[in-house]
């Protein structure tokens, strides 16, 4: 038996990123959510994304687990990684989001509980490592925002269900990181050297931050106004947002890397704050929350298309 996974991402090798599967597919089950709630679409469609997403969560699970135990050395290098440990967080955060998408009770609970206990224990381990080690700053992309953002997401089902004193805890925890992430990692990126090509998607985690702490603040308010910070966290995003879109001729070069799924769970994050603003504020441009909703879907089930071909095409390559 060979020592070393083959070559590219298959079945036999899922890579720790296409974990992020899990926030993408889980995002865009709640923009369905939200458009059934809003506007009386089909809710079908919400629950049939959610079931894939929890398809395809457990299917890289249980992929993993047979790398852990077949290639262990190269499971111990991912999570060793500077850049590919922060990628961890995406499982509690798939759990989080799972949650969030079941109606309230034991089986919610149990779900954005386990991903809270599990997100705390990631942020703590990884930040520990940061401590730890003497980091080349240039290993500094934004990939590192995806521990903070998990922090910003456990309000969402927490609130909901009562738990405001964790909500806040959590909600404190990813907003101390997401300020000190966001000062450090734009000054990567103005005075360091261009992202390398597969790190390039990455770009659009910038945005999540922002969305998810408009959604994360209106949770927090039981659902209300979001008065003066929420409109400062959702202006902040939609700023990201549009300077993003400049990058879009640059970001539809370049070629399939599970770094891919770093458009999806900020795009869904985006159209999600959008439907709290619009409603709140400016229902007449509920038209172009529309647009984000086709948007998200669109470039979510493209990514989702191109990730299984790959897989499976990696898959009876390397067997």
């Amino acid at each position: 038996m060979s020592r070393q996974p083959p070559a590219g991402p298959s079945l036999a090798n899922p890579p720790l990123p296409l974990f992020a599967s899990g926030m993408g597919l889980g995002g865009l089950a709640l923009v369905w959510d939200a458009a059934a709630r809003s506007w009386g679409w089909p809710a079908a469609i919400g629950d049939g994304i959610g079931l894939v997403a929890a398809a395809m969560f457990a299917l890289l699970a249980v992929a993993y687990a047979v790398k852990a135990v077949r290639f262990p050395e190269a499971v111990r290098e991912e999570i060793a990684h500077p850049v590919q440990v922060n990628f961890l967080p995406a499982i509690s955060i798939s759990l989080l989001l799972f949650g969030a998408l079941l109606a309230p009770g034991a089986a919610a609970t149990w779900l954005w509980g386990s991903g809270a206990v599990l997100q705390l224990a990631f942020v703590l381990g990884i930040v520990s490592s940061w401590l730890r080690r003497q980091l080349d700053w240039t290993a500094l992309n934004p990939v590192w925002f995806i521990p903070a953002v998990g922090n910003i997401i456990v309000p969402v089902p927490a609130a909901q269900a009562g738990y405001l004193e964790v909500a806040w805890f959590f909600f404190t925890i990813g907003l101390f990181f997401w300020l000190i992430l966001m000062t450090l990692c734009y000054y990567r990126l103005i005075f360091g050297p261009n992202l390398p090509e597969f790190l390039q998607p990455t770009l659009v985690i910038l945005l999540a931050p922002p969305a998810a702490a408009c959604i994360a603040w209106v949770a927090l308010h039981d659902g209300g106004d979001p008065g003066i910070v929420g409109r400062l966290f959702y202006y902040m995003g939609l700023f990201t947002f549009l300077l993003l879109l400049l990058h879009v001729p640059k970001l539809v070069r370049v070629p399939f890397y599970p770094s891919w799924w770093a458009y999806t769970f900020p795009l869904a994050a985006f159209t999600i704050a959008s439907f709290h603003y619009t409603q709140l504020y400016v229902p007449a441009v509920r038209w172009a929350t529309m647009g984000l909703v086709f948007l998200s879907t669109a470039v979510i089930a493209a990514v989702f298309a191109t990730t299984l071909a790959v897989l499976l095409r990696g898959h009876r390559a390397a067997g």
